[in-house]
């Protein structure tokens, strides 16, 4: 509801789509995330124009993982895969080995836009994702020299230039063939051989978020944790994020505790965007988890309220009959009312996005951007 989408179709996707490709104030990839309802509609963080970088801060129970599992949804209902890419960390060791709240952001690896998943219990497999993002910073880098994300795909749209004709001397050597002749007093240049060689050569340059799930973990692993030998190598790899990535238009989203060694983190003072999430309380009268607000770099602070993506929908409901011995001195006492059982055996909300998001991206034929594993 909070995404504007009555019915999560592909043409409603390929519609936002192509809007995102006429933004200007996006160029390379729009980075728009919907958090959840807030008092004046839906409550949204732009990364490209607000950020780079957010950060979730929240007690366990309050709707962390599950924040970011939207985030991660509404970034790619904002933008075609091969235009926006996503990686994935989940910083707790064995969260795949379980269902449901255990399967931390594994549930989001269905959307096209995610290309790499890493679960924090392998050494090795850190190890290689944090060479992996190293270089992927440094190709970056050396692909866009001295500019930045933004005004390098800003020389990439420019096509068709048009150039002033001019009169060929006498004797002058016959075209070489990367000269179109128009009808009209101008000349339109196609690029050489080389040129097309170098330009098939060069892969797409798409946006790149960086999600990690319990950033904690990562930053003061938990002793005789599998991970904890590689710990240090995938945060120096984040920090180097935090520190480059507006300018390679890479974006680091992390969800953490509240306080402790990660506030002193290079990633988490390097976060312009930050989403503060209050601890859940007991009782039917008491918000959901997912209740928090949003501090802007200006100061500015509004509370919204996170939907869970990750619900199953009830495909049927039933009352089934009941019989009971019922004695005389209560025949007048009204029926006693039964819940509906409700059947989870439906799609979630993610999992019907995912479904219409991989239908659109094979109708646009967008190209798919490698894995960093």
């Amino acid at each position: 509801d909070e995404l504007g989408l009555a019915r999560a179709t592909p043409a409603s996707l390929m519609a936002r789509w192509a809007d995102a490709a006429d933004d200007t104030r996006s160029l390379g990839g729009r980075a728009r995330a919907v958090l959840g309802a807030g008092p004046r509609g839906p409550v949204t963080v732009d990364l490209v124009a607000d950020g780079p970088h957010l950060l979730i801060e929240g007690p366990a129970g309050s709707g962390r993982t599950e924040l970011l599992r939207a985030v991660v949804a509404s970034l790619a209902a904002a933008e075609r895969p091969d235009r926006l890419a996503m990686v994935l960390l989940d910083g707790r060791d064995g969260v795949g080995t379980g269902a449901g709240r255990g399967e931390g952001l594994r549930v989001c690896t269905d959307i096209p836009h995610v290309t790499t998943h890493l679960i924090a219990n392998d050494p090795v497999r850190m190890r290689e994702f944090a060479q992996s993002l190293a270089a992927e910073l440094k190709r970056r880098a050396e692909l866009l020299g001295r500019t930045d994300f933004a005004q390098w795909h800003a020389g990439q749209e420019v096509s068709g230039r048009l150039v002033a004709q001019r009169t060929p001397h006498p004797g002058a050597a016959p075209s070489s063939g990367d000269i179109e002749t128009p009808p009209s007093s101008t000349l339109r240049l196609r690029p050489g051989a080389a040129a097309r060689q170098r330009a098939a050569a060069v892969s797409p340059l798409p946006r790149l978020v960086v999600v990690v799930d319990d950033l904690d973990a990562l930053v003061s692993p938990a002793l005789g944790s599998p991970g904890r030998p590689a710990a240090g190598s995938v945060i120096r790899a984040l920090e180097a994020v935090a520190r480059e990535g507006e300018r390679l238009g890479v974006h680091l989203v992390a969800a953490a505790g509240a306080g402790g060694r990660t506030a002193e983190s290079e990633p988490a003072r390097r976060a312009a965007l930050r989403v503060t999430l209050d601890a859940p309380q007991p009782g039917p009268d008491q918000p959901a988890p997912g209740r928090g607000t949003l501090l802007h770099a200006d100061g500015g602070a509004t509370g919204f309220q996170g939907g869970r993506v990750t619900g199953r929908i009830p495909r049927t409901a039933t009352q089934r009959p009941t019989v009971v011995p019922l004695d005389w001195e209560r025949m007048g006492d009204p029926p006693a009312r039964r819940p509906v059982r409700e059947l989870g055996n439906g799609p979630t909300d993610l999992a019907l996005l995912a479904s219409a998001v991989e239908r659109a991206a094979r109708e646009v034929a967008a190209a798919e951007v490698p894995s960093l594993l």
